[in-house]
């Protein structure tokens, strides 16, 4: 396993896990029936309190770069996504992109991005889906790294097979 040497994350609303409101609420969004869930949760909040973060308040295409220029030059930068795409709209998932691009350029950035089908779409309108049978992605996530697909993901980390 690679050492993590320094980690940070963007949001809107960033929530603390020392909170026991934020607590509740993370909680409150997993289904009733999805233990497995809940009990992932609660391992990430122990690491989270014991290891915090850096949560950076705002909107993420305006505060990546400045983010990323944080991280120290010895360390491998990766940035990594799930389910956030579906709230940009196509101006802001083309932004987020052109930035990543010029990030693994200049700096040598690791994009692993796990999105849903619907959002994953290129900017000249074309898709990185691999060509496969429509029911194994449909529900899925697909996990790419630096735009090539590499495996089908279940949507709340329950599944991984690779391509």
């Amino acid at each position: 396993m690679p050492e993590v040497v320094w980690r940070a994350g963007i949001d809107l609303n960033p929530l603390d896990v020392r909170n026991p409101d934020d607590v509740a609420w993370l909680e409150a969004l997993i289904w009733p029936e999805q233990e497995f869930r809940r009990e992932r949760l609660r391992r990430a909040i122990a690491i989270a309190r014991e290891q915090p973060p850096l949560l950076v308040a705002g909107d993420l295409n305006d505060q990546l770069l400045s983010l990323a220029g944080q991280v120290p030059a010895d360390a491998a930068l990766v940035v990594f996504h799930s389910a956030v795409m579906g709230y940009l709209g196509a101006d802001g998932r083309a932004r987020f992109r052109a930035t990543m691009q010029g990030l693994a350029h200049d700096r040598g950035c690791h994009w692993l991005s796990n999105e849903g089908e619907t959002v994953i779409i290129q900017e000249d309108g074309s898709a990185v889906l691999p060509d496969m049978e429509p029911s194994r992605i449909g529900g899925n996530f697909l996990l790419q790294h630096n735009g090539r697909p590499v495996a089908i993901t279940g949507p709340h980390g329950q599944s991984l097979d690779w391509l």
